[in-house]
């Protein structure tokens, strides 16, 4: 949430955002008027319900979306990762997303013949990404579920890493190398009002004022500097 509080204040506008699944940070570059294309598996604020931001550009299309499934997402970002063209996953080929999003399509598996959905390499500029902890040399460090940070960093052309706290130079641990880091930035508290463990936890409060709201202004989600 810092890095992205620093784009919208840098006026940054026209964004194509990439999101596997998206919470306040989307919601937050949505009503700050960023976003010109989301790509993105859902967006939602979990326990409270409807992400509003997000459901008001859907039904006024004021933003253009791209749905993926989560697995198709994966594929397109593990695709780039890898300079590949496409990548099979295991979204079912009769899906409805695989009919509403162009880079999706159903051809046979080489090997088999059995239909199997491939997805185009997905193209990220650049990655950010909020992590626990940083050593000196620039290797991240996280405890628990990566989820797809570490395909992220290797699929974009630039990869910038805002962390809790610096750590002790650990390479062998670290779960991302700094071989596909550009950037890193100390934020302390910088994932407000998310959760990042152990260090963060979520600000309940500020969530739940978010989903109740109606006017949607984006400093409700900027944490005072």
């Amino acid at each position: 949430m810092a890095l992205l509080k620093g784009i919208v204040a840098g006026g940054a506008r026209d964004l194509n955002i990439v999101s596997f699944l998206g919470s306040v940070d989307v919601e937050y570059l949505l009503a700050s008027g960023a976003v010109a294309d989301l790509h993105s598996a859902g967006v939602s604020l979990d326990g409270f319900g409807l992400a509003p931001a997000f459901r008001a550009a859907r039904q006024q299309q004021t933003v253009r979306f791209i749905e993926w499934s989560e697995a198709s997402m994966v594929a397109a970002v593990e695709a780039a990762a890898r300079g590949l063209p496409s990548m099979p996953c295991s979204t079912a080929p009769g899906s409805d997303v695989v009919k509403h999003n162009p880079s999706l399509g159903v051809y046979e598996d080489p090997p088999t013949g059995t239909p199997t959905v491939f997805a185009t390499a997905l193209p990220i500029d650049i990655a950010l990404i909020h992590a626990p902890a940083a050593d000196a040399h620039g290797n991240i460090y996280v405890e628990g579920d990566l989820g797809l940070d570490g395909l992220l960093a290797r699929a974009a052309k630039t990869t910038i890493v805002s962390f809790e706290r610096q750590a002790a130079a650990d390479p062998p641990l670290a779960a991302i190398s700094r071989l596909w880091i550009d950037a890193v930035v100390r934020a302390a508290g910088g994932s407000w009002p998310t959760e990042c463990h152990p260090d963060a936890l979520v600000d309940l409060g500020a969530v739940a004022a978010w989903a109740r709201s109606k006017d949607l202004l984006p400093e409700m989600l900027e944490k005072a500097s």
